[in-house]
């Protein structure tokens, strides 16, 4: 019976060891963001890009990091507005979101007008201020997503057109652009590409980074992918908060997720789950 205590002693404290060097585990919550993020199993499991980068860390960090499931508006309201969260990760860089916590960037998505690949005459759009002037398109984009300052001013000048239609998942949004309910969105390719790619219950489909080529080539020929002259690259990374982290803390979460996208470890991960073509059009890693 003692060795048996002692043995649990030792287990407990060697986890405790473990995750020494924070002072608390790091809250991250999540929401469903293509291969970016997976919910699975009801919630029971959170896997993709992002959260796998981050365990993969914390041996070195010596960290725990735990993933709230939370819909998607809720994660900026618990990390911007309550408070209860640690990190924001995916996110964009935008002036106002800096201002408010320190910013990791990560590599850099280029947003993109997505049409689909028979309308033609979309194809003569090539910056913002023509699609501006085409007032009889309407978009739909994902609600609280942003790509940097530029995508909000643009965002805003549609919504001032009410030419834009917002929903909660990017399921919905190729949804309707399949059916011609809208004519275009803005978005990253490898978030589309991930979210037509998924299962219907958000589910990863068996070897679906590993899928044939003729059918990821058929997602370029379903679609057309046009970057925008006065929309930019955006930067993307992680939020770290000012008020649950402590300087320390801060300090080396950022040299961790620099490192990891230095050293080819964020890398690695996304070339477990989207093919080389759609990185290549979309990605640029820091």
């Amino acid at each position: 019976m003692r060795q048996s205590c002692l043995g649990w002693a030792l287990l407990l404290a060697a986890g405790a060891a473990a995750f020494a060097d924070c002072a608390k585990p790091i809250r991250v919550p999540v929401a469903p963001t293509g291969f970016n993020v997976l919910v699975l199993n009801e919630g029971a499991r959170v896997e993709g890009v992002y959260p796998e980068l981050l365990r993969q860390l914390s041996a070195g960090l010596r960290c725990e990091f735990q993933f709230p499931v939370v819909p998607r508006a809720r994660v900026t309201l618990m990390f911007f507005e309550t408070q209860e969260a640690d990190v924001f990760v995916p996110a964009s860089r935008t002036a106002e979101r800096e201002a408010r916590a320190d910013f990791v960037p990560m590599l850099k998505l280029t947003p993109t007008l997505i049409t689909l690949g028979t309308a033609r005459e979309l194809a003569s759009v090539r910056d913002v201020g023509t699609l501006l002037a085409k007032k009889s398109w309407r978009g739909a984009m994902v609600r609280s997503y942003s790509w940097g300052d530029e995508y909000e001013g643009l965002l805003k000048a549609l919504q001032a057109d009410k030419r834009i239609d917002f929903v909660n998942d990017l399921r919905t949004v190729g949804q309707m652009l399949r059916s011609g309910r809208v004519d275009f969105t803005i978005l990253p390719p490898s978030l589309l590409y991930s979210a037509l790619t998924l299962a219907p219950d958000g589910s990863l489909p068996a070897a679906a980074a590993q899928a044939s080529p003729d059918s990821r080539g058929a997602f370029g020929r379903e679609f057309q992918f046009t970057p925008l002259q006065g929309l930019p690259r955006s930067e993307v990374g992680a939020y770290l908060s000012r008020q649950t982290l402590s300087p320390t803390e801060r300090q080396r979460l950022r040299e961790a997720m620099q490192r990891a996208a230095q050293d080819g470890s964020l890398l690695r991960q996304l070339q477990r789950y989207y093919p080389a073509e759609v990185l290549r059009q979309d990605v640029q890693i820091n």
